[in-house]
């Protein structure tokens, strides 16, 4: 205990009104800054690690990217069976990379990317894959990830209490002395991003940053230039991490089941204590430069038929003096409800215009998108706006409009701090901006503290002339190229050993817990009301938020016209009062209300100050009774719905989906039974009133979670919304899985894509017992599970074939549908001139897996760390047991799941793989990616192949 002594305060940096909000800060000897937020809702902790150091402070290199990456590999002891053995491999490997860095030959450029391939096959005799992931696993962690922003870096993941030491110890080991192994295959891993983000609109977004910031750090992509992602320096790294990875410059967040005691604050001393020490770097600085009037840039973007633009002003940063006025004054342009951009949209006159703001550290931005009617001109939309924001310069709003925004700035912060995972996030953004929780709270107390005078100010100030105007060209960015290398897969020889870090760490002692949960019980109050309705009550610990969910028992897979319907009635006003009227109606009370379909049910949530509650019914009753149809509104939908048939299939990513449901469910799918085009377009608004009126028949089930008493919840609710014509029972929607009769490649060509999406589809027999389940369950973990997966590292980490690959079990209710098919989907990302590799590699793991005690110890550990993990929050708690009712269950499924999973064993999982996926003669592939790029002939060799039109997967 003498070592904390050198602990320089431990300091209560929050003093809030609910324990949970409190925030403790420790300043260990070695200048690291430690958060520390006790909150036992949930079963779980949120641990990050925060470095200010990001893609800012090494533009357009992408050093801080790679090295993110680089950190999960481990240091001089972890991850390796013999440092010192390996060192001098990796030192070479390090060397040939400077070279590589000033070599422009291309024949020369070659031969040292083989001949780095050749030293990377030998210090991977020394490498023990993955062993820091599979540690987190072991030890409770799930969730596991990190991220690298303009300014930050983080690390980060989940994990159960009771590793907490464990944890520690895993997470500073890490910032010791990590070690730069396997770099030649995790840079292929980045450009396998870098094409991904290339298709999933990461130009574009990289455009909007080069046009606003010009040549400062901010201009360039978080990844890098290709031409820097070819040339690598791991000296550059090397010094990066000297630079920033300092314990001053470094943060530990601690958020949810923990007891911020000094028993933790000696172990954080013990652990993170070690870290290097060092000042805090002086950072390269990225403000906005001067904007001068009429500055216009193209974005291409693969949206058809729409016109748009984002005008884009100069802002305060989050915590400028002017930054709360100006967030409010975009309130009163755009709040959802009834701004005065919303106003334009509620009565018509565009598609859509919102004004939204974005803060870095060093620079921010004001944006108002623009998007006018279909065909619409897009200089008269824009001549609207303008007078809209004129309005706000003026001053020419009420202080009543006034006061109900601020009071939903609040209701939103608050509502944004209120659970562990949220809260983890505000605190991450506000250490990363160097900021404090007291600064977080403040923000809330200066929003209190705004004036008209203010909000008139500060739009005056960043509204004015200057602005740059991005502009929608349709088509799509160029997309530069980085093709497969033909590298040597690793093949470790390490898989089942553990590192000497690894044996220490089994010496730390494990307090045993159970499993928590959920009690149908206890942790929610069932309580029924009229007709067929059902109250799921639960009390707010936290704030005077309230949520009210009316939820109908009717979905868009027996009625497809609710998705229509959805965007219709979002639209309406009601016989007294006009959209925008009814907008203010919501504003005056400080709620929100949305509406919610999906493929079984109907919900309309709201949202709002628990003093409000019965007016906010009383307004809801008004609409559902007295929602008025509009062929205006109905336009609008129908337009929207022209645009999103239009942009289908203009991207992968879109069309994942669909072609997987086709592939699953075959007609039955909600993409194939959705309504047409045709359909659509011959919809009226007596239609889609009487559907309308019609939901409202269907049984009913009541989501309340606030601080008001159940009676009292439970009366208001009965005597003011129209729940006794709630009788229709709800229809059978079940879909079974597709079995299939031969093998069949599936390919569906997405023109001008970089990388190729790779899926896979087994049909499983039926598992009618709980014990098949959990033979399932650990075999989808170990499988396809997490980062120690056997996808994960045969197809990643040993090949680079992918930046993303995974598996996921597809499971029908055990309680209603004991004797169905099951199913096992695994998806792949890769580029296109890898498919077959990646297809040819997937196939063999399915028909021979390879069995690791160590990965699989770590995937029975990761399914019970998911159930804890994934513990609902008291918001999502009562949805979460009505969802399990419906399905047959009367207790919560996670309870035996959690029971049985110990005693599957590895013969087990040995077995159910050649039982249910080794022997599966009729596996489907769906490969989705430019044809052009493909070989297509070669696909021939895992099925016959047949090519998918759109209309073969999207009505």
């Amino acid at each position: 205990m003498k070592r904390i002594a050198f602990l320089l305060v431990v300091v209560m940096t929050g003093v809030c009104a609910y324990a949970q909000l409190d925030v403790k800060e420790l300043k260990l000897s070695n200048g690291m800054t430690v958060w520390l937020n006790e909150d036992h809702s949930q079963p779980k902790v949120f641990g990050a690690v925060v470095v200010k150091a990001g893609a800012k402070d090494c533009p357009n290199t992408g050093i801080a990217h790679y090295f993110e990456h680089i950190m999960f590999k481990g240091t001089d002891r972890m991850g390796t069976i013999d440092y010192e053995k390996e060192k001098p491999w990796l030192d070479s490997i390090s060397a040939q990379y400077d070279l590589l860095s000033k070599t422009k030959n291309e024949a020369e450029r070659t031969r040292i990317q083989k001949h780095i391939n050749e030293l990377s096959l030998k210090a991977a005799n020394y490498t023990i894959p993955n062993e820091f992931s599979r540690l987190i696993t072991k030890y409770g962690g799930s969730s596991l990830n990190a991220g690298t922003g303009h300014d930050l870096t983080y690390y980060h993941n989940s994990f159960l209490p009771q590793f907490i030491e464990q944890w520690c110890w895993l997470n500073s080991e890490r910032l010791i002395k990590p070690v730069f192994r396997g770099f030649q295959g995790e840079l292929e891993n980045v450009y396998e991003e870098k094409n991904r983000a290339a298709d999933a609109l990461g130009n574009a977004q990289d455009k909007v940053f080069s046009a606003v910031f010009k040549t400062q750090p901010y201009a360039y992509s978080l990844i890098g230039s290709t031409e820097n992602l070819k040339n690598p320096r791991l000296s550059d790294m090397e010094a990066f991490f000297k630079k920033y990875y300092v314990a001053s410059n470094m943060g530990l967040i601690l958020c949810g089941d923990i007891k911020p005691d000094a028993a933790l604050t000696a172990l954080l001393e013990k652990t993170f204590g070690r870290v290097q020490t060092g000042p805090a770097p002086e950072r390269i600085k990225s403000p906005m430069p001067t904007i001068t009037a009429g500055e216009r840039e193209e974005v291409e973007l693969p949206i058809p038929l729409v016109g748009a633009e984002a005008l884009i002003f100069k802002a305060p940063t989050e915590f400028e003096p002017d930054a709360h006025a100006l967030d409010l004054a975009n309130k009163l342009l755009y709040n959802g409800k009834a701004g005065l951009l919303d106003s334009l949209v509620n009565e018509h006159k565009l598609m859509m215009a919102a004004a939204v703001s974005a803060s870095l550290d060093d620079a921010a931005g004001s944006g108002i998108v623009v998007i006018p009617n279909l065909f619409g001109k897009m200089k008269k939309a824009e001549a609207r706006v303008m007078e809209q924001v004129k309005k706000v310069m003026d001053g020419d709003f009420t202080d009543e409009q006034m006061e109900a925004l601020k009071q939903e700035m609040l209701m939103e912060a608050e509502l944004n701090i209120e659970t562990i995972s949220n809260r983890s996030n505000v605190l991450i953004d506000a250490f990363s901006k160097g900021r404090s929780w007291q600064d977080v709270l403040q923000k809330m107390e200066g929003i209190r503290r705004l004036t008209k005078a203010d909000v008139v100010a500060a739009a005056r100030k960043y509204y004015g002339a200057n602005y740059i105007t991005l502009v929608k060209k349709y088509g799509t960015s160029k997309k530069e190229t980085l093709k497969q290398p033909g590298y040597k897969p690793i093949s470790p020889k390490n898989m089942d050993t553990k590192s000497a870090f690894a044996q220490q760490l089994e010496q730390v002692p494990v307090k045993d817990t159970t499993v928590r949960t959920v009690d149908f019980k206890k942790d929610v109050t069932i309580h029924p009301l009229k007709s067929q309705t059902v109250l799921f009550y639960k009390e707010n610990p936290i704030n005077d938020v309230f949520s009210f969910t009316i939820r109908y028992k009717d979905g868009e897979l027996h009625t497809p016209a609710l998705k229509i319907m959805a965007d219709y009635l979002s639209q309406l006003g009601t016989d007294s009062l006009k959209k925008q009227q009814l907008e203010q109606a919501w504003q005056r009370i400080g709620t929100t209300m949305e509406i919610v379909p999906d493929n079984v049910t109907f919900s309309i949530n709201l949202t709002g100050p628990d003093n409000q509650l019965v007016p906010a019914l009383q307004l809801l009753a008004h609409f559902l009774r007295s929602a008025k149809g509009d062929r205006d509104a109905l336009k609008d939908v129908k337009d929207e719905d022209r645009v999103e048939r239009k942009s289908f299939g203009k991207q992968k990513d879109d069309v994942l989906r669909p072609v997987m449901h086709r592939i699953a469910y075959g007609e039955r799918s909600s993409y194939l039974t959705q309504m047409s085009r045709k359909e659509v377009t011959s919809l009226t608004d007596e239609d889609l009133m009487v559907l309308f009126r019609e939901l409202q028949r269907y049984e009913c089930e009541i989501f309340y979670c606030g601080r008001q008493p159940i009676a009292y919840v439970a009366n208001e609710s009965q005597r003011i919304l129209p729940l006794a014509q709630c009788t229709k029972p709800q229809a059978d929607t079940f879909r079974p899985f597709l079995q299939y009769d031969a093998p069949v490649v599936y390919f569906y060509h997405v023109p001008k894509s970089r990388q190729n999406y790779v899926a896979s589809y087994d049909a499983i027999g039926a598992l009618p017992t709980q014990a098949d389940r959990a033979q399932f369950k650990l075999w989808d973990e170990y499988f396809g599970g997490s980062m120690s997966s056997v996808l994960f590292q045969n197809v990643r980490e040993f090949r680079s074939l992918a930046y993303s690959t995974g598996g996921n079990a597809l499971t029908t209710s055990l309680a209603r549908h004991p004797d169905s098919v099951q199913g096992y989907v695994t998806i792949t990302g890769t580029q296109a001139d890898k498919t077959l590799e990646a297809l040819s590699t997937i196939d063999s793991l399915l028909h021979q897996i390879p069995m690791k005690e160590n990965n699989l110890e770590a995937a029975r550990q990761s399914v019970v760390n998911d159930i804890q993990n994934a513990y609902p929050t008291f918001r999502t708690v009562g949805e979460y047991v009505a969802n399990q009712l419906r399905d047959g269950y009367s207790a919560d499924p996670h309870a035996d799941i959690a029971k049985d999973i110990p005693a599957v064993t590895s013969q087990d999982i040995k077995q159910f793989h050649q039982r249910y996926i080794a022997s599966n003669k009729n596996r489907v592939w769906v490969v989705i990616g430019d044809k052009k790029l493909t070989d297509m002939k070669a696909l021939a060799r895992f099925g016959k192949v047949i090519e998918l039109k759109k209309e073969d997967v999207y009505r």
